[in-house]
């Protein structure tokens, strides 16, 4: 029995998050909720001034929409240009924008957990509303929205040992299904908890660069020891084949693995102040992007770069890259402060000994993607991961801490739960 009447508030939240975390789209790549909090964006100023960044990101990812335009245009005297390109690039910032807005929204009215779980809902019904990957639907489907919805429950009560063995045991299981990124990701969410709860038990003081510094160490020991193993074939002859040629193809995992980001450099050297949202690539660039490709020792005459990168326009596979060639450098300073975002957000999180494995896991998602994914498929965890790192630097100030706590009692008075002290962490 709830302990109060649901709000109207409260149930309009919930619905958006579950709409947005399906990507239920309006249109391509804009999500129906993104675009209601658009409408809604007047209303919010007020409770989106009380999140540090995310005015400016706003600002400039609104700068951006403009900046996309005129770039197209100018670029129209050397390159085919596309309206209907335009607008899909548009709508998926404009989506961006109000998808934010949305769990803010959300955020002020169900608390955060609440926010996370009915966002992680919508993920998992969304696998409802597309087919399921016949080759591996584990890892094409189903890994990661199971895998937000499953941490977001956790992080209402977010107890260390739970969280880690919610950590390892989806890992496992993506590596049991040849995903190997995904399950790296989830393993450097442990270890950073690990460092969390190990750094707090040897320094109770509040530490800002030695944060910033243990995360960077820690995630480049993670990433030698976990291509040790893989080339060890402790996690299968699978991976271990996939592992040794990719370094062997360029002389490195990452670069093996992502030859779209030599490509990224050769579009951004030759046009360093971006080409347009709705801008067509010509022979030259294709011939371009092959070229940086194949100085790394892949080989990009088999059809993959015609169609998926250049096939339908400019698709760089790296959300930094797709944005500072639609966007033009205010597309790069958006993801300045993004990152800024999620740094911040971490290091207050682990500043106050708080942090949980589902923006640990988001975080290190965040970080990949921003180098290694096509914006498009990005977007669905870019807009949770910069909504929890944003209330993440305001929940930890004194005033956050007391509104956090008055927020949550009333959020779990809502929707019917107990308020654990762990949660107040």
């Amino acid at each position: 029995m709830l302990d109060r009447p649901i709000t109207i508030e409260a149930a309009v939240s919930v619905v958006l998050c579950v709409i947005l975390g399906a990507r239920i789209n309006a249109v391509p790549f804009a999500p129906v909720a993104g675009l209601v909090g658009i409408a809604l964006l007047p209303a919010l100023i007020p409770t989106i001034r009380r999140f540090r960044t995310i005015p400016t990101l706003l600002i400039l990812l609104a700068v951006s929409l403009g900046a996309g335009v005129a770039l197209t245009s100018f670029s129209s005297a050397t390159h085919d240009t596309s309206m209907s390109l335009a607008i899909s690039h548009s709508a998926m910032v404009v989506a961006l924008i109000g998808g934010i807005a949305v769990l803010l929204f959300a955020r002020a009215h169900i608390g955060t957990p609440w926010t996370a779980i009915s966002y992680g809902a919508g993920m998992v019904g969304g696998i409802f509303l597309e087919p399921v990957s016949g080759s591996n639907a584990w890892r094409f489907t189903y890994s990661l929205p199971i895998a937000v919805l499953v941490l977001a429950i956790l992080s209402m009560r977010p107890r260390l040992a739970p969280q880690l063995l919610a950590l390892v045991g989806l890992g496992v299981i993506g590596l049991v299904n040849d995903s190997r990124s995904n399950s790296a990701m989830l393993f450097l969410a442990a270890a950073i908890l690990l460092w969390q709860r190990f750094s707090r038990a040897v320094s109770k003081g509040r530490r800002r660069a030695g944060n910033i510094i243990g995360l960077i160490l820690v995630a480049a020991g993670f990433f030698q020891l976990a291509q040790f193993s893989l080339l060890e074939g402790y996690f299968g002859e699978v991976s271990q084949d996939k592992t040794a040629a990719q370094i062997a193809t360029s002389g490195s995992l990452l670069l093996g693995g992502r030859p779209e980001a030599s490509a990224s450099f050769a579009i951004i050297r030759e046009y360093p102040l971006g080409l347009g949202s709705g801008t067509l690539p010509t022979g030259g660039d294709v011939t371009a992007a092959k070229t940086a490709m194949q100085q790394i020792g892949y080989d990009p005459n088999n059809g993959y770069v015609e169609r998926f990168m250049f096939g339908s326009g400019i698709e760089v596979h790296s959300m930094l890259g797709d944005f500072w060639i639609w966007f033009g450098l205010a597309g790069l300073a958006a993801c300045v402060v993004m990152v800024t975002t999620v740094v911040w957000g971490l290091e207050h999180r682990l500043r106050s000994a708080g942090l949980t494995a589902l923006l640990a896991y988001l975080s290190v998602r965040f970080f990949w993607d921003l180098l290694f994914s096509p914006a498009s498929s990005s977007m669905k965890f870019v807009t949770l991961t910069i909504a929890l790192a944003a209330i993440a630097i305001t929940e930890t100030t004194p005033a956050g801490l007391r509104a956090r706590d008055q927020l949550q009692q009333g959020a779990d008075a809502t929707v019917g739960v107990h308020s654990y002290p762990s949660m107040r962490r």
